[in-house]
């Protein structure tokens, strides 16, 4: 059994206390508490208690530690269950503590997982590009379960989801020019899927894709693929010449029509 010899707030913290006692060996530091389990548990100076008592008083107080650590946590943002998990893991609170804290902040209010979601997928939506996917991805690795996750992305309907794609795609395609328009379609379906928009509103968002001065841009693109090619088949002639070109460039996605133009160009230059 010991007893409490003295009770003495803290310096740095005023609202805790440290508590010393005597377990028959003299005086000694024992543990400290927050005002309020020095008032729940009527602590005060020449009480005595068990082990058992001191093990409930000690509980009672890392609840109440892990607690408010959290409520000013959940003051800068909302947070996932996973989330608070972590961080009460990082402050090195027990597993009880940890699971119990959640319980109560989950019944009080403080995390509403539902609401989370939400706002998470209308934040999304308004100030970034990205598709569904990743936000859902996000989303799991957050902890938040599939079935809140599916019933939030109904705020991220079909036709918002197209108007992203287009978006990206514009924004992507002026940094194509040199790219034949089969390469660029390829490379925006490449992007559009990284992004975490489904194959459908891939295909609808390239379809849509303004491709400004598209046949022009194309040759444009090609006589640089061509010139290159030109340059390690220039020792060719004839018959052998043509056919290497034109499989070279129909390889890069350019349509067979444009290669005979850009080869024509290409023989003008010679002669000029």
């Amino acid at each position: 059994m010991s007893i409490i010899t003295k009770i003495q707030v803290q310096k740095i913290n005023k609202e805790r206390f440290n508590i010393y006692t005597d377990s028959g060996n003299g005086e000694e530091y024992s543990f400290s508490v927050d005002a309020d389990t020095l008032v729940k548990f009527n602590i005060k100076k020449g009480q005595s208690f068990e082990p058992f008592e001191l093990e409930e008083i000690l509980n009672a107080d890392q609840l109440r530690k892990a607690y408010l650590s959290s409520i000013v946590y959940l003051s800068r943002m909302m947070r996932t269950k996973k989330e608070i998990e972590q961080y009460l893991t990082k402050q090195e609170f027990l597993i009880d503590t940890i699971q119990t804290t959640i319980i109560r902040l989950v019944e009080e209010g403080y995390i509403n997982e539902e609401k989370y979601a939400e706002s998470y997928v209308r934040t999304s939506i308004n100030t970034t590009l990205k598709g569904p996917t990743i936000i859902k991805n996000e989303l799991l690795a957050k902890g938040i379960h599939n079935s809140v996750i599916e019933k939030s992305l109904i705020l991220f309907p079909k036709d918002k989801q197209i108007q992203h794609a287009i978006s990206l795609c514009q924004k992507k395609v002026s940094a194509l020019s040199k790219y034949s328009t089969n390469q660029k379609k390829a490379k925006l379906e490449e992007l559009l899927r990284r992004k975490g928009y489904s194959a459908n509103i891939t295909s609808i968002a390239i379809e849509e894709t303004q491709y400004e001065s598209e046949e022009d841009d194309e040759l444009q693109a090609l006589l640089i693929h061509a010139r290159k090619a030109k340059k390690k088949y220039e020792k060719l002639s004839g018959w052998e010449y043509t056919q290497k070109m034109k499989t070279v460039l129909f390889r890069k996605g350019f349509p067979i029509d444009l290669i005979e133009k850009a080869i024509l160009i290409l023989e003008e230059e010679d002669l000029n």
